[in-house]
């Protein structure tokens, strides 16, 4: 094997560990979001990466209450359609952080009878209980990475380093899971839940 060859595989390792399932690179992630919605926050940011490495925020133990909340938010969001409060999103699902290991599916797919309401929750339970891809250690680690792209790359950010030290201390506290900014939440109203990739492909993606 010559030496150009084994230069190229080892380019090509660093590259693989750089990127995430989608090849993508944490700068690539936050480019695509901030184009895709350019009001977000560092918070937000913060949000699809934790999202992405720890999944839904907790575990749930109790499949009704799910469903009563998944009704309830679906009502409103009802509601807020037919008043003409904003309209849906045109994407029906995006995959958040750099990995994609979740999916954030858009509830506007119940909406429209794409996916029914137990498709979706029993999706969403499962992925939930399934389990953290990382420890709290492991994604504290990960998100000084995110940390270091964000004041590198995307300084004008606004807020941008009041909300890192701010996040930095809540991280330290123990606190891990940030909603998303109220900027992002008037701007563009998120109803969706966070399936796993590989539930995601199997009993949601065929569906769409």
């Amino acid at each position: 094997m010559g030496k150009l060859h084994i230069l190229a595989l080892a380019l090509a390792a660093l590259m693989a560990a750089a990127c995430g399932q989608d090849g993508r690179s944490i700068r690539d992630a936050i480019s695509g979001q901030m184009a895709d919605y350019p009001e977000s926050r560092v918070q937000d940011i913060y949000k699809s990466f934790c999202q992405d490495n720890l999944g839904p925020e907790h575990l749930i133990p109790n499949p009704d209450a799910a469903r009563e909340y998944l009704l309830s938010e679906l009502g409103e969001y009802s509601s807020d359609l037919a008043e003409g409060k904003y309209t849906k999103p045109v994407k029906r699902y995006e995959p958040v952080g750099d990995e994609g290991n979740y999916i954030r599916v858009e509830l506007s797919v119940i909406l429209d009878s794409l996916v029914t309401e137990n498709r979706l929750l029993e999706a969403f339970v499962s992925s939930a209980n399934a389990g953290q891809n990382m420890t709290p250690d492991q994604w504290a680690e990960k998100w000084k990475e995110v940390e270091a792209v964000i004041r590198r790359d995307f300084p004008g950010i606004p807020d941008a380093e009041r909300d890192l030290l701010q996040i930095d201390s809540l991280i330290s506290e123990g606190h891990l899971i940030l909603h998303h900014s109220p900027v992002y939440e008037a701007a563009y109203h998120p109803h969706y839940r966070i399936i796993a990739r590989d539930i995601f492909e199997k009993d949601i993606k065929p569906l769409l």
